[in-house]
């Protein structure tokens, strides 16, 4: 049976990169549960593999003693790597009876290839001012794609410029906007795994597969030369912050220097002068989307893949995982989501439901819900209402969401008064609350003993109350946060699904109590023992 390369595959497919201005890039990392004893169930961040790109462009892999985010005042960037694999077979049967094989200068020569024969299209893009104006001519990018090969090894800088043709274009074509580079890295023989330990285990690091990296650009700002001098606005900010002279070379004609924004764009408040009279102050950054495209060989049946490159600043809260990510949206859109989620059995079901709670509260604890509230708490009216304002209940707007009026609120407990050793008691009672409902027990106790409560208190996907809007919203989980949309953030539709599915057998007492082997704490306190044993380990060795 003939065994030729099929199909080509880009791992990962999909991949965030982050700015930064250190000339070093980010090592890697990953979430792991806290090893502390005294935590309970919050994430920690541990060091992984990683790979150091050495001068000859081959990589060396390394497992660092920290994670270091800065160097002095600079954040070190996220530059992920991506490598590129084969599907092995006969074109002639089922794709799925294909296999998979990272591919190596060595199977490109068994098929009679060479790493030249590989080629990586990079078109990289910022679409911004054109989605706001509603104007293709003031996008920017790599006009044409940058195409190179596999066998070449220095790094490529993509140039960020106008489309060709132009009259006015905001981009000189003599200045073009740095967006970063992609270097295709060296292989080197892959060593056995007894020889080296990254190359051991169940998902060892190969050295010998074709990867490039995209390193994103530094994240400077760049406008006419009207923005290089302080810019007045109205409340709550007075000034924005003038752009470098050296980079304000923008054309002011080109229609983003006070032009016009198209009203169908959500949210419409995220560019320089939105809060202002007079119009945008014609400021662009160095952010990207980038279509990566690897070709192996020429013609139209040439095996083609493709990946996607985000590009976007700096993780404000690396050690917290959000609630809500974007494979949480992935999987919204998966055929098999609904039977996936109905083959979980009742252990499974209550990890994921523990996890969502960690993540909540995790999401919770980089807000400061004090002042969140204060700007983005509704008015409440009618069954929104309860008739008594809880007692001793200090939170300030009584009659606006999360107020001692709120009928939402457990009256049980009362927010005290903010005071110099407590200046925040909104923020702290919302992490009080969540970090409890960590506990599974804590919160199967609260869902079988107030029947509904969940139901009411969570929002359904994509749900908008009467009287909410991009501004403000009722304390219906999660408030005060906005979606894409600009209206208030919810669940996946999956996750929000599964969430009720849990409480639905809780509330009918079909949901048991999980084992020791299934997560109670003596077995969590086990596993962090373990942990932190691990970690010694690993700086002793």
């Amino acid at each position: 049976m003939a065994t030729q390369i099929c199909a080509l595959y880009v791992l990962p497919p999909i991949a965030i990169a982050r700015l930064g201005g250190s000339s070093t890039p980010l090592e890697a990392y990953q979430w792991v549960e806290s090893p502390d004893p005294r935590a309970n169930g919050e994430t920690a961040i541990e060091p992984a593999w990683s790979l150091r790109v050495r001068p000859d462009a081959t990589v060396e892999p390394y497992l660092p003693d920290a994670v270091q985010f800065r160097d002095g005042g600079l954040i070190r960037p996220v530059c992920p790597f991506f490598e590129i694999h084969a599907l092995l077979g006969d074109p002639a049967t089922d794709p799925a009876s294909w296999v998979s094989a990272p591919l190596t200068p060595e199977l490109l020569a068994a098929q009679g290839f060479s790493p030249e024969d590989v080629a990586l299209t990079i078109d990289a893009q910022n679409h911004k001012v054109s989605r706001r104006t509603d104007d293709p001519d003031l996008r920017f990018g790599t006009f044409p794609p940058v195409t190179i090969t596999a066998a070449e090894h220095q790094p490529v800088p993509l140039k960020g410029q106008s489309p060709p043709g132009v009259a006015d274009p905001l981009i000189p074509r003599d200045q073009p906007i740095p967006l970063g580079s992609v270097q295709v890295l060296r292989s080197l023989p892959q060593p056995l795994p007894s020889a080296a330990p990254w190359a051991a285990g169940t998902s060892p690091l190969r050295v010998d597969v074709l990867r490039f990296r995209f390193t994103p650009a530094t994240g400077l700002m760049y406008g006419p030369k009207q923005a290089s001098k302080p810019l007045s606005t109205p409340a709550p900010r007075a000034v924005i912050a003038p752009v470098d002279p050296e980079r304000a070379f923008l054309s002011s004609t080109a229609g983003w220097w006070k032009g016009t924004v198209a009203p169908t764009v959500v949210p419409g408040d995220t560019y320089d002068g939105a809060d202002g009279s007079a119009g945008p102050y014609g400021v662009v950054d160095d952010t990207c989307e980038a279509l990566v495209t690897v070709t192996l060989g020429r013609g139209r049946s040439a095996p083609t893949a493709r990946c996607n490159i985000f590009v976007g600043p700096p993780d404000f809260g690396p050690d917290r995982r959000p609630f809500l990510s974007l494979a949480d949206e992935l999987n919204d859109r998966a055929a098999d989501g609904a039977v996936r989620s109905a083959a979980l059995g009742v252990a499974d079901r209550d990890a994921w439901v523990r996890d969502l709670f960690s993540r909540i509260y995790e999401t919770v604890s980089l807000m400061n819900v004090d002042v969140w509230r204060a700007s983005g708490a509704m008015a409440l009216s009618g069954a929104q209402l309860r008739g008594d304002r809880i007692v001793d209940d200090h939170v300030p707007q009584p009659r606006s969401a999360l107020g001692g009026f709120d009928a939402l609120r457990d009256p049980v407990f009362a927010i005290p008064a903010g005071n110099p050793t407590r200046p925040l008691p909104i923020t702290a009672h919302a992490r009080w609350r969540h970090q409890a409902l960590m506990d599974l027990d804590a919160l199967r106790n609260l869902v079988a003993e107030n029947p509904g409560l969940l139901r009411r208190l969570v929002r359904g996907p994509f749900e908008v109350e009467a009287g909410e809007d991009g501004e403000s919203t009722s304390m219906r989980m999660p408030p005060f946060m906005r979606n894409s949309n600009a209206f208030p953030l919810t669940l996946a539709s999956w996750q929000f699904d599964l969430l009720m599915k849990w409480v639905a057998s809780v509330e009918a007492g079909a949901d048991t109590v999980p084992t020791a082997a299934e997560g109670t704490l003596a077995a969590r306190a086990e596993v962090r023992k373990q942990a932190v044993l691990d970690q010694v380990r690993r700086r002793r060795t």
